[in-house]
């Protein structure tokens, strides 16, 4: 039994886009890891909010996994819980049938240490971390990562790099061109450049 595909995206205009603009049509599979780079303001956000089901298209078809891990550009993290309670928190939220471990999840970015203090005595860097493991909560077929190594440290980036390497997950994931996000694909995973 074939496994359908994380994402598609069949003639796909968005609503910022003029009549003029292409067309976007993209398939991905479980395991196919998109480096999506464009300059500010080219509708890579816009992009995300469609896949993600927040806008919809102008026109064509956009379909993808139920189950979705996503990182916004912009931090929205609880400051007042610890590391842990958040986690728990997210847990609780989450079927009992895809529950990955958040235990698990918080080892992938080395939070076990951070564990007990509050998001808000965390440092930026520490709370990407965070926002970054919480992706992998809940066992998503497809993980959208808005500009991941925002304030990221080169060991936070090492880590980053492994996590998405070793996925099961689509991973897609979007970055203004010269970030250094370039890095984060290894040359023998698949990417495509749609800005």
């Amino acid at each position: 039994m074939t496994t359908p595909p994380a994402l598609i995206l069949e003639n796909v205009r968005l609503a910022w886009q003029g009549t003029d603009a292409p067309l976007l049509s993209i398939t991905a599979h479980l395991g196919d890891k998109l480096l999506v780079l464009g300059r500010n303001g080219c509708g890579k956000t816009t992009l995300v909010e469609t896949i993600c089901g927040y806008l919809q298209a102008v026109s064509g078809t956009v379909g993808r996994s139920s189950r979705i891990g996503y990182v916004a550009q912009q931090l929205k993290l609880p400051t007042s819980l610890s590391v842990e309670a958040y986690f728990e928190q997210l847990v609780s939220l989450c079927a009992d049938d895809v529950v990955n471990d958040a235990q698990q999840c918080m080892k992938l970015f080395d939070l076990k240490p951070q564990a007990k203090r509050k998001i808000s005595d965390l440092s930026r860097g520490w709370q990407q971390r965070i926002n970054l493991a919480q992706a992998w909560l809940g066992d998503p077929q497809l993980i959208i990562l808005d500009e991941p190594q925002t304030a990221l440290d080169p060991e936070g980036m090492t880590r980053l790099r492994s996590v998405i390497a070793n996925s099961n997950a689509c991973v897609l994931i979007f970055s203004p061109p010269q970030t250094g996000c370039e890095t984060l694909i290894d040359t023998h995973l698949n990417y495509s450049e749609l800005c």
